[in-house]
């Protein structure tokens, strides 16, 4: 079992991507994450306090001698630093808290990572996103990222996206001594203020004009203090969204506030590895995709990825392409109802395929899971280049993996155009059977005998009873990998319930539950005995039997493809249970503290 006795510590509490909500104690303080904290030099060790107890007491950390070097020393210059402080061995026991340099060697085992010249990366997006990702990957997942000096009230969300736990004033009191006045949106010089947008106690009681007859320091105090409140404000806000799984949604907004904040974020959006494995597979906020870089996402790209990977279509020779609907899931929606009602006795003959933007094609089978019935976006009939982009690129990798004897588009619009450009890229003949409005009788009567025209006595049909079990094994497949639905899912299971509260059963055993909250499946004790074998999505535990939940501590190993929200199984040589990840796999075997896994079946062997 790993050790995590020490008293300094770190423990990530709730998880919204790199983004944490945690807890740091040390000398038996506690420090809430993400915050704001004041910082003094005082005798060689470094002395804090967070926003809400600065007024009571101080919240001391030690910290390692260190010597300051800007972000562009060379490398060699930094390595001759390190061994001037190296023979002060270090202990997270007596000194939880060490400075590292950006471009430094960083070492292992501490509660508090204080990143030096974190100042230097203002403005400058790759060094920033390099450096955070570096750092991040490097240090414990259970320790606290500070980078002083770096933060103000309309940046908090960008930094807090990308991993920083900590950061403090000094800007918010830099900026106040130069007569900047902090907002959401910006920093504004007070003399080019005619209203004061803002209502904290400084603004309330003050006007732009009687700030400005103050004295400088004077002023700069009412600054300060309003700068302060903005930032208390924002970071407020900021751990709302982390616990609701909203922040991505908001720093899609505020990003746009500085060139360089939005560059960071296409950035860390290029380095998918990074976020994807701290990202939750299921989430219950609504994903919004209202701006060029919702496209880029994680859970966009893990959807399409996972499409084009795990994915298999049913047996059939005929293929419908459909516009994908406000309303979701598709299915229940005016127009697909329309359709599908339309069509009710060729259903078993054809196989249905949304194209949408931001997902780029959702087969029938995968409606419900997330996120595919829980995005929105807006909705003006007209396609952006890159949105287009995506979809094709979508549709032409499905169509050159899985092969049909007839495509029919009922399409219209920027979905027809899609069409052709895949039907030109592929030479694949697509036939087009909507006119106009997708749902009107003319089209739908043409769908219909287009359908009707290509079937012949040895065209597959599947009943409505295997349609329920492919759902059910196209789902599995998404979940845990290519193939685990036909293992879980065998020819002679049965489904039962009404959609979508379906249940897969195998003789007198149930398998799995179809969860329609998030379109995924939530395993039985003997739904993981025939998935055991396959060895994906397993935790390994010590000799203990677990109750309620796994704590890290506890965790030998854990599969890494294993992400947040994650149906797990969890296995030693006394148990075998179910349940659903609190972290990533590769968090759980690197932690020390926090909770694993939360339980919801167990059995002996």
């Amino acid at each position: 079992m790993k050790n995590g006795t020490h008293l300094p510590h770190f423990e990530v509490i709730d998880r919204d991507g790199a983004a944490r909500i945690g807890e740091l104690q040390a000398e038996k303080k506690r420090l809430r994450t993400p915050c704001v904290i004041d910082t003094w030099e005082i005798g060689g060790r470094r002395v804090w306090s967070d926003e809400e107890s600065q007024n009571e007491s101080l919240s001391s950390i030690k910290v390692l001698p260190y010597l300051p070097m800007p972000f562009r020393t060379p490398i060699e210059v930094i390595d001759e630093s390190r061994e001037v402080i190296e023979p002060i061995k270090p202990s997270n026991s007596i000194t939880p808290g060490v400075v590292i340099h950006p471009k430094g060697v960083i070492p292992e085992g501490f509660s508090l990572y204080i990143l030096g010249s974190a100042a230097d990366l203002m403005g400058n997006q790759r060094a920033f996103t390099s450096t955070i990702i570096r750092v991040r990957e490097e240090i414990p997942y259970d320790s606290a990222l500070y980078t002083p000096a770096l933060a103000n009230s309309y940046n908090l969300a960008l930094l807090i996206y990308a991993g920083v736990d900590i950061v403090d004033y000094t800007q918010a009191i830099i900026s106040a001594y130069q007569d900047r006045y902090f907002t959401r949106s910006g920093s504004i010089s007070i003399q080019s203020l005619r209203e004061l947008p803002c209502r904290c106690k400084v603004c309330t009681d003050q006007t732009p004009q009687s700030i400005l007859t103050l004295s400088k320091k004077e002023r700069g105090r009412l600054l300060e203090e309003h700068n302060r409140a903005k930032m208390d404000e924002e970071m407020t806000l900021i751990r709302e969204l982390i616990r609701m799984g909203r922040l991505r949604d908001y720093i899609e907004s505020t990003c746009r506030v500085e060139p360089w904040q939005t560059a960071s974020l296409q950035h860390l959006d290029y380095e998918h590895t990074y976020l994807e494995k701290r990202t939750p597979i299921i989430r219950s906020a609504r994903l919004n995709a209202c701006t060029g870089e919702s496209l880029n996402r994680v859970e966009v790209q893990r959807f399409a990825e996972r499409v084009k990977d795990r994915y298999t279509p049913p047996e059939l020779d005929i293929l419908l392409l459909l516009p994908c609907s406000s309303h979701k899931p598709y299915s229940t929606s005016p127009s697909h109802r329309k359709i599908r009602r339309r069509l009710r006795r060729l259903t078993g003959y054809i196989h249905e395929v949304m194209i949408t933007s931001p997902l780029g094609i959702v087969p029938r089978e995968l409606e419900l899971t997330y996120p595919a019935a829980h995005y929105d976006t807006p909705v003006t009939g007209n396609w952006n280049s890159e949105e287009e982009k995506f979809a094709i690129e979508c549709l032409s990798n499905y169509l050159t993996q899985h092969h049909y004897k007839t495509i029919i588009a009922h399409v219209t619009g920027a979905y027809k155009e899609i069409c052709r450009e895949v039907s030109e890229k592929l030479s694949q003949p697509i036939k087009f059977t909507a006119e106009n409005d997708p749902t009107s009788s003319d089209s739908l009567e043409k769908l219909e005998r287009e359908i009707k025209s290509t079937l012949k006595p040895e065209t597959p049909r599947r009943s409505p009873e295997e349609a329920k079990k492919e759902m059910m094994r196209a789902i599995a497949d998404y979940q845990f990998g290519k193939g685990t639905g036909s293992i879980l899912i065998p020819p002679d299971a049965t489904v039962r319930a009404p959609y979508p509260r379906y249940q897969a059963h195998h003789k007198k055993e149930q398998l799995a539950t179809l969860v329609p909250q998030y379109g995924t499946l939530a395993l039985t004790i003997d739904g993981a005995k025939r998935m055991i074998e396959l060895e994906n999505y397993i935790v390994k535990i010590d000799e203990f039997t677990p109750r309620g939940t796994i704590l890290a501590p506890g965790i030998i190993h854990a599969d890494p493809m294993i992400r947040p929200g994650d149906e797990v199984l969890i296995t030693n040589k006394k148990i075998l249970a179910v349940g659903r990840a609190k972290m990533s796999g590769e968090e759980m075997t690197r932690s020390k503290r926090g909770i694993a896994i939360d339980l919801r079946h167990v059995a002996r062997w």
